[in-house]
Order: C-alpha cells, then sequence, then structure tokens
C-alpha cells in the first residue's frame, strides 16, 4: 500500500514536533523531589507530610497532570509563593491537614518546572540529592524565597535548586502558621550542602 505525500510529510514532522515540547521531569522524579523536600521540613511539619505522604503524592501527581505548559519559569516560582502564603493561612485556619498537604504537592511540581532538566538528562539524578540549606534570611517573603537565584546548570544541580527552594518554602509556611522552626538553624546554607541520602 501506498502512502500519500501527505502522510509521508506527517511520518517525518512528527518526531520534529515532538522534540519541540519542553523538557520536563517525570511525575516519579517531582514525587522524589517532594519527598526529599519533606525529610528537610522542621520535624512537626515533616510528621504531618509523612502521616500524609499518599495525599502529596497525589498533590504531584494531580499538578503535573493539570499542567497546561503554557507559563514561564518566573510565573512558576511566583505561584510557588502564593502557594506558600495560601497554605500558611489554611493552617492558621485549621484546615484538614490532609488538605494541606494536598496542596504542598503542587508548590513542589511548580518549583519542578521553574527548573526543568536540559534534554538527554541522564536517569535518576535523585540518588545523589542535596539540599542546599537555608538562606541568611530563612523566613523572608515567600516570593524572595523563591526567586532566589541557585546553582542550575546541570541537570543535578536543577534538581537540588527545586528541592531546596520547595524546602525552605515548607519551612516559611510552618513559620508563618505558627509553627516550631528552631530546625532551620542547624543547616545553614553557609555550611551546607546536605546529603539528602547518606
Amino acid at each position: 500500500m501506498r502512502r500519500s505525500a501527505a502522510a509521508l510529510a506527517f511520518v517525518f514532522l512528527a518526531p520534529a514536533a515532538r522534540a519541540a515540547e519542553p523538557v520536563r521531569w517525570s511525575v516519579a522524579d517531582e514525587r522524589r523531589m517532594a519527598a526529599d523536600a519533606a525529610s528537610w521540613a522542621p520535624p512537626d511539619f515533616k510528621r504531618q507530610l509523612a502521616r500524609n505522604s499518599r495525599r502529596l503524592m497525589q498533590g504531584v501527581s494531580d499538578a503535573a497532570a493539570a499542567e497546561t505548559g503554557t507559563r514561564d519559569a518566573a510565573a512558576h516560582r511566583a505561584a510557588a509563593a502564593r502557594g506558600a502564603r495560601a497554605l500558611a493561612e489554611a493552617i492558621r485556619r485549621h484546615t484538614p491537614f490532609e488538605d494541606v498537604v494536598y496542596q504542598t504537592g503542587g508548590i513542589v511540581h511548580e518549583f519542578a518546572l521553574a527548573l526543568p532538566p536540559q534534554a538527554g538528562t541522564a536517569a535518576d539524578v535523585s540518588k545523589a540529592a542535596r539540599f542546599l540549606g537555608y538562606p541568611a534570611e530563612p523566613f523572608a517573603a515567600p516570593e524572595t524565597l523563591a526567586a532566589a537565584p541557585l546553582p542550575a546548570t546541570t541537570a543535578r544541580e536543577r534538581y537540588d535548586a527545586a528541592l531546596t527552594l520547595s524546602t525552605r518554602l515548607l519551612a516559611w509556611i510552618w513559620k508563618a502558621a505558627g509553627g516550631d522552626v528552631s530546625s532551620v538553624a542547624r543547616y545553614p546554607a553557609s555550611k551546607g550542602p546536605y546529603a539528602v541520602r547518606e
């Protein structure tokens, strides 16, 4: 059976069209990023995140599924900061923690899209993930924290940066909601980075 010229043109153009799609972390990578960020959260918040880990992972997955791919990195960072403010308020209003944790997954997703991997990234850079630590002003406005420039040349640095920015906002959320964040002082950026997996 002979193919028409139009059909052949489609066959040869289709791979190029797919290649033009933006590179993104896989949902599995984003979920690992969320688990890694949760592991560095202030202890009381970390316990809530662990207790509701399925909701955290569902929040990441649902945010990824709803993504339209039309926003730039700055818009993703701004959305993460808005989400942090909303979650701190939700905790203060005594919103059920399963709902708070679900929305936390969306914050991680925003940073994952703000700092995507490059094309051809080696599989699972998360195995050597590092938390870069808390900045000198760990409780500055969430917009300031979300916009912080971090090393992001390689895929591993991009993963670490997204993990770090997510973690920093988790600490901000917990403090803004009235939680204990004394653990933050033990992990300054000046003494980092800190291995996620020893």
